[in-house]
């Protein structure tokens, strides 16, 4: 199966064009931003610390059927920091309603055991990457049966924006190729 998600949905946690509705101010670069959004507990910025966040977002703009222009990639962002994050901005693992232009978006999270099921029958995932120090979220939106190990899971990456492996993603991050560093795992709907 290859990817859900389209090139109209990724989103680049680092992407400095993102702005804030109305100015040239870069929003994902903002040490402000977490504030903007309720979350008094939270430093840092989308860029360092927003892969979960943007990741989230992805999964809001396919669901939704938006693309990824200015408004809605930041009005996605800002609906997953506020409703997806705790006041710290950590993922919370729980399900919420995104409302984006005139849309009630449902976004259902619940944990899973396998990933590789739930892709392989068409389910949307995401996933933590864990290894000491080093955390990374990303969403796995297919599968290619003709490929092995982590290199058949398709992953739509904040880190960049980029369709690649969860293969792929693991090096690049410097996780340990090993399914010991996938801490976490959640089917989207």
């Amino acid at each position: 199966m290859p990817h859900k998600l389209s090139s109209t949905h990724l989103i680049n946690q680092g992407d400095t064009s993102i702005k804030y509705p109305g100015t040239e101010t870069s929003a994902f670069t903002d040490k402000n931003f977490y504030k903007n959004c309720g979350k008094t507990g939270a430093s840092g910025d989308i860029k360092t610390f927003g892969c979960a966040i943007c990741s989230l977002a992805m999964f809001i703009l396919y669901k939704g059927g938006l693309t990824n222009n200015n408004d809605n990639t930041y009005n996605a962002v800002v609906e997953a920091t506020k409703k997806g994050t705790n006041n710290d901005a950590d993922f919370t693992a729980k399900g919420f309603t995104a409302k984006m232009e005139n849309k009630d978006i449902e976004v259902a999270i619940d944990k899973i055991a396998d990933i590789s099921a739930e892709v392989q029958n068409g389910n949307i995932c995401m996933v933590k990457l864990e290894e000491g120090k080093n955390m990374h979220f990303v969403i796995v939106d297919g599968w290619n049966s003709s490929a092995s190990g982590f290199d058949r899971y398709l992953v739509a990456d904040p880190d960049g924006g980029t369709q690649k492996t969860l293969a792929d993603t693991m090096k690049k991050r410097g996780f340990t190729v090993d399914a010991k560093v996938i801490t976490g795992k959640y089917k989207l709907s």
